[in-house]
């Protein structure tokens, strides 16, 4: 009877040793697949933010390309009022200069 005690026990103490290397083993499987998990996440992440970031910067330039485009425009429009501003008083500036000169 103490025998077949003493075996249960050891049987006992043998499964939960068994019990604790496999929890252990398979701890380490969950730790192992969380850190895998967590670096796709991360790589996902950094994809998703790159794309967003690409997105902006090709509407920003699209913007920028547009105000450009009408910078330019006002631009062209005002140097042709002073383009023919000038026209219409050249003649006057001249005689003008010539009058001043003769004097």
């Amino acid at each position: 009877m103490a025998k077949d005690m003493l075996e249960a026990v050891y049987q006992a103490e043998e499964e939960c040793k068994q019990r604790e290397t496999n929890a252990k083993a398979k701890s380490a499987q969950r730790i192992e697949q969380a850190k895998a998990e967590a670096a796709q996440a991360v790589l996902l992440a950094k994809e998703n933010a790159k794309k967003s970031a690409e997105v902006l910067f090709e509407k920003t330039m699209s913007e920028n390309r547009q105000e450009l485009k009408s910078a330019c425009e006002k631009a062209d429009f005002d140097c042709e009022i002073l383009s023919q501003t000038a026209d219409k008083n050249r003649s006057r500036v001249i005689d003008e200069a010539i009058k001043i000169l003769a004097l």
